[in-house]
């Protein structure tokens, strides 16, 4: 409702300049965002950027690019004004980082800022423009800003301290060097090189990115590639022998943009789904090119979101890259010595390495030394016990069989927060907790269970493809518990599901807004993921009631297979471990 003491009325133009300002301009990684895409537009091979005081006191942005003439510089700092697109047409065909006309026009309006380049330069400060001067910087170009938001106190007391904001900027700049290692980047934080990325390959500046915060080996590396037409695919992704407890380290590019998707990070999960254990995630850095016509970046200010196409496709295509060229590590079991068999535990370092790929801040939950998986295979070698596999001989499945007897077991703890230990008789059994939770569950939701409506229907919107697999697949996702209604072109309402998917609704949109194939891959697919995110995970700590009762459905089990393939259970024979230390 409009007050009747405050008339309508247009606003200053300086006061709607600021506020246009601040959906761009947050803090000084915004700003060295947007200087740095002008200068890769420009063509830049080198680019340095200096800060002050995290940026707020100044902000500086060298580059070799191509510069700006002496006649384009009245124009620099006004809306709309850009070298990039010149008609709507234009705008679906982007193949620069910048094309609103709105970066330096924004950065004016909230700071004093300095351009100079081919020997001239101006000065706009806070919206207010100055003369075109003469200036020594003969080629390239230099950006100065001072005093973001000097006369937007209200703005400028939500920024962070200066240490903060440094790292906020230096994350902008690791994400520009990793899309462009052609490009050369320095970052200089008070007078001090905190940053030095020389031109390289994408393999080797993924290499040189990570290992700024956590020691890496780059063999543990490897580079995928797909190649589709309209679009293509580059990944430089962890082996199987390496993974994080978190998604911190997949990252999405399109078009050389970081973007936020959710899909496709998903995606990147899917393809090491029968790779990795449970609750584990890989490194990996998906870069996307893609025909300009099928992508719209013009969505946020920030260009972080996207909207593509053929996003579905795009989904199947990552899937399938991942999960056929990345393949599992093979165990490296030393040559044995002709002296005396030696116990398992008489080196440490044989069977507890220290992660010489990842840093301890990566794992949150794992120890510094941690145990080496090909430790189990050295043990089972030692104990002459056949390893579990997916495909199992017979003797193995009687072995197992036999547990399944009424004899009870004793819950004896947990390690690492990702195995717990049970005793039954004279055997140990270590059980993947993830795992064995995720097959739980699964067998679970493979059962008919009830649908309950949600209380607020969640609105989400798919591509035309995925909407019309919907529309012919109504019947087949409710016989899966899930219901739906269209509401409007390419928007659905997810309007109920079972109790046991309520904790994880954004899950289940995500898998309907990327999934289509027949009814039965798309069940097996569907319980996969329920079961996968709901389940305990790897790093999680279990109370001894909730580890027993888990326990209790284990042995229960006709075969203690995940619903990926992977076995989850380790048997150690009380006699086996006597006689590899010699006792009798």
């Amino acid at each position: 409702m409009v007050s009747s003491r405050m008339p309508i009325a247009r606003l200053n133009p300086l006061v709607a300049q600021r506020i246009a300002a601040g959906e761009v301009i947050e803090r000084p990684s915004s700003v060295i965002r947007e200087l740095i895409d002008n200068s890769l537009d420009a063509g830049s091979t080198s680019i340095t950027v200096s800060v002050t005081e995290g940026g707020i006191e100044e902000m500086r942005v060298l580059d070799d690019g191509s510069g700006i003439a002496k006649g384009d510089l009245p124009l620099l700092g006004e809306s709309h004004a850009t070298s990039k697109i010149r008609d709507l047409d234009d705008l679906y065909h982007i193949t620069s980082m910048g094309f609103r006309g709105e970066a330096l026009y924004s950065i004016a309006a909230v700071s004093s800022i300095t351009i100079a380049s081919n020997g001239y330069e101006i000065t706009i400060d806070n919206g207010k423009r100055g003369e075109i001067l003469s200036s020594t910087t003969a080629s390239g170009t230099l950006v100065i800003v001072k005093d973001l938001f000097g006369e937007l106190p209200a703005r400028r007391q939500f920024l962070k301290r200066a240490a903060t904001e440094a790292a906020m900027v230096r994350t902008v700049l690791q994400e520009k060097a990793l899309a462009y290692p052609n490009v050369a980047f320095k970052l200089i934080v008070d007078g001090s090189l905190r940053l030095n990325l020389p031109v390289t390959t994408a393999k080797d500046r993924v290499v040189d990115v990570l290992t700024i915060s956590q020691r890496v080996v780059k063999e543990e590396l490897t580079e995928l590639f797909d190649d589709h037409g309209r679009f293509s695919l580059y990944a430089v992704a962890s082996s199987a022998a390496l993974w994080r407890s978190d998604r911190s380290h997949i990252k999405i590019f399109v078009n050389k943009r970081p973007v936020d998707e959710y899909a496709l990070v998903q995606a990147v999960t899917y393809g090491y789904s029968n790779l990795l254990p449970g609750g584990s995630f890989p490194y990996c850095y998906l870069f996307i090119t893609i025909d300009p016509s099928l992508v719209d970046f013009n969505i946020h200010p920030t260009k972080r979101e996207v909207r593509l196409r053929n996003k579905a496709e795009i989904h199947h295509r990552v899937v399938r890259m991942i999960s056929s060229q990345v393949r599992r590590p093979i165990p490296r079991l030393q040559e044995k010595k002709e002296s005396p068999s030696p116990t398992l535990f008489e080196e440490k370092n044989d069977h507890l390495r220290t992660h010489s790929t990842v840093g301890e801040r990566s794992f949150a939950y794992t120890p510094k030394e941690q145990i080496d998986p090909s430790w189990f295979a050295k043990a089972r070698e030692a104990l002459k016990e056949p390893a579990f596999e997916t495909k199992r001989t017979d003797e193995e499945a009687d072995i197992w069989t036999f547990q399944q007897s009424d004899e009870s077991f004793t819950y004896l703890g947990q390690a690492f927060n990702l195995f717990l230990i049970a005793q039954k008789g004279d055997d140990l059994f270590l059980v993947d907790q993830h795992a064995a939770h995720e097959r739980i569950l699964y067998d679970q939701v493979r059962a008919k269970q009830p649908i309950q409506n949600l209380m607020i229907p969640i609105v989400f919107e798919v591509e035309r493809s995925i909407d019309e697999y919907l529309m012919s697949n109504l019947d087949s996702y409710l016989n899966l518990g899930i219901k739906l209604r269209k509401v409007e072109d390419l928007a659905w309402e997810l309007l109920g599901v079972p109790a046991l998917y309520r904790t994880i609704e954004h899950e289940v949109i995500a898998f309907l807004q990327t999934m289509q194939g027949e009814p039965s891959e798309i069940e097996k697919g569907l319980y996969s993921v329920v079961a996968c995110h709901a389940a305990i995970k790897a790093g999680d700590r279990i109370d001894s009631t909730a580890a027993t009762e888990l326990l209790k459905s284990v042995f229960a089990l006709e075969e203690p297979i995940c619903p990926h393939g992977r076995t989850f259970v380790i048997r150690l024979n009380k006699d086996d471990l006597m006689t590899s230390v010699g006792r009798t």
